[in-house]
């Protein structure tokens, strides 16, 4: 009889309601997006170190071998996961703050682009976020990186940066785009100029003039992204020396320096001359 007794204390204690001071638990705080999106992003950034360490710490043979394949498989199957759930918390509020953080993410990771959470995101982001002053480094990296026509996603990439254009107000943003698309026809004149095509010259001059806008219209706009030091004025000026100077049939620039000797020189000193210069680096 002892032992029952015994036994229905116990059940009562441990009972819910069995102790005055067992109150209910409050439920758990439910995860933000934001909340989710930045645990995210912390999870990639310890894998990717990981997997780095892993690979250094690799024998000279198991990085030539299938264990270093199978390394970095198993990290792109965590990455495409992650992305995959960025993209599950734009679709939940693709208007939101944290909408745009986690497309600003996915879409300034370039190999996104060519993955198949990068057409739902551009798409997403044109939508939603064309306006958006903050774009800028999306614009930035997709012209950059995503817009040839060989690449899988690359008329959702130009569907975006039209869309940018044609509703965005914010002259950083249109900075940004303006030396895209200076930078998409200087791409254009590079293989012209590769495959010695009739219109090259043509090519070029179109180039020159969208980089003398950018310079008139945006110079003094910082160009976004890392650093972002430079101005955009400053990207026009190497752009426009390159195209009218380091090009075929055009008088090479002027280059003064010691030769490996301590022997002063200019390169106009060898004109009429056959010349191979070579550059190199030691680091």
């Amino acid at each position: 009889m002892r032992s029952v007794f015994t036994t229905a204390v116990v059940l009562a204690l441990v009972a819910p309601g069995g102790r005055a001071d067992d109150k209910p638990k409050p439920p758990a705080k439910a995860e933000t997006l934001g909340e989710r999106l930045a645990a995210l992003k912390r999870e990639d950034a310890v894998a990717q170190q990981e997997t780095m360490k892993k690979y250094q710490e690799m024998t000279a043979e198991e990085k030539d071998g299938k264990k270093v394949d199978a390394l970095f498989e198993e990290a792109e199957r965590g990455q495409i996961t992650r992305y995959e759930a960025a993209l599950s918390i734009v679709k939940a509020d693709p208007k939101s703050e944290a909408g745009f953080d986690a497309l600003e993410w996915l879409l300034t990771i370039p190999r996104v682009y060519h993955l198949p959470q990068g057409k739902p995101a551009m798409e997403l982001a044109a939508e939603h976020h064309a306006a958006n002053p903050k774009i800028g480094k999306v614009v930035l990296t997709l012209g950059r990186y995503g817009t040839h026509e060989s690449y899988t996603n690359h008329k959702p990439a130009l569907a975006l940066l039209a869309a940018v254009g044609e509703r965005n107000k914010d002259r950083i943003v249109l900075g940004q785009l303006a030396v895209v698309r200076a930078w998409d026809a200087k791409g254009q004149f590079d293989r012209a100029e590769y495959v010695k095509a009739k219109n090259q010259d043509e090519l070029a001059a179109a180039a020159e003039k969208l980089f003398e806008a950018v310079a008139e219209d945006f110079g003094d706009v910082k160009l976004l992204g890392r650093g972002g030091t430079n101005t955009l004025g400053d990207v026009a000026k190497v752009e426009l020396f390159e195209l009218r100077n380091l090009r075929v049939g055009k008088p090479a620039p002027e280059i003064e320096g010691e030769d490996l000797d301590g022997t002063k020189f200019k390169l106009s000193d060898y004109k009429g001359k056959v010349v191979m210069l070579d550059f190199w680096g030691d680091w």
